[in-house]
């Protein structure tokens, strides 16, 4: 069965919701006139087809379909209807964004009857969250095997790796990834904490720079220097409580270079991280006090 097809409003039924009950189906609602839709209908066949099948693309050409468009009150195009087991979830209307489109597709999925995948990484998730990352990442590996282009369980198993110091696996998982999986927004993020984390330092931190910190407290730069020591040997804690220490004696030193600094890492690590979650709470106890 192909993920993209023409249909008329005689096949609606069939095309959409009768196979809306196993597959959802997006409907691209558009006509040739329509400037937009040029620019729409190329990003939802993309992101469809990145999806191996789990979806289905159905366009319906307005001006050919009037009395279906009409059924549907659809009053300017493109609009773009989500069908899941036979009944419409969601819609918008107008030229998107891939990131929109891809929002919505993947609720699509998720929502799909029979779908074990999002309890699966609702458990996984949990098990990150309370620092479970073996437990985590067996899970996610079951999980890549049974959704291997999935880019949510691509990054829930790449951050369990670099949790559990395992810098050379995830490396080797980059090295296997197509455009569309390293173009993704969360894979970037965790491409970049790989690219930052320097291992060597991870038993080798400079202990001169350590006690010099015991000696001058005060000394923000030698603090400073010390946090990005920590986070490059990916001891992301201790970094973290250099930062918070830097932020409680002077928030707006060096131009909030420390509360700059720790936000740059909550987006990289993501909020499931729990030294993010920890490290998060104290900011704002600070900042709100």
């Amino acid at each position: 069965m192909s993920n993209i097809k023409d249909i008329n409003q005689d096949q609606f039924i069939q095309e959409v919701v009768e196979v809306s009950k196993t597959t959802p189906v997006i409907v691209d609602f558009w006509a040739p006139w329509c400037g937009p839709c040029k620019q729409l209908t190329p990003a939802l066949e993309k992101v469809v087809n990145n999806k191996n099948g789990k979806i289905i693309l159905a366009k319906i050409n307005v001006d050919e379909n009037q009395e279906i468009a009409s059924q549907l009150n659809i009053q300017s195009i493109p609009t773009v209807y989500g069908f899941v087991d036979g009944k419409p979830i969601d819609a918008f209307q107008g030229a998107q964004p891939e990131s929109k489109i891809e929002i919505m597709v993947d609720k699509m999925i998720d929502a799909t009857p029979g779908n074990e995948i999002p309890k699966l990484v609702a458990d996984a998730e949990q098990s990150y969250k309370d620092q479970k990352f073996e437990e985590s990442m067996s899970l996610y590996e079951q999980l890549i095997g049974m959704d291997s282009a999935n880019p949510k369980i691509i990054a829930g198993l790449l951050r369990c790796l670099i949790q559990l110091k395992r810098f050379d696996d995830a490396k080797e998982m980059f090295e296997s990834f197509d455009d569309s999986i390293t173009e993704n927004e969360e894979i970037s993020k965790i491409r970049k904490l790989l690219d930052s984390s320097n291992v060597k330092n991870d038993h080798f931190l400079n202990e001169n720079l350590i006690n010099e910190v015991i000696a001058k407290p005060q000394d923000k730069d030698l603090r400073y220097k010390l946090a990005e020591t920590y986070l490059s040997a990916n001891d992301i804690k201790k970094g973290f409580d250099e930062l918070l220490k830097i932020f409680e004696q002077d928030p707006n030193w060096n131009e909030s270079a420390a509360k700059k600094k720790l936000l740059e890492f909550f987006d990289l690590l993501g909020l499931n991280d729990p030294n993010v979650i920890e490290a998060r709470k104290k900011l704002s106890s600070m900042m709100f006090k």
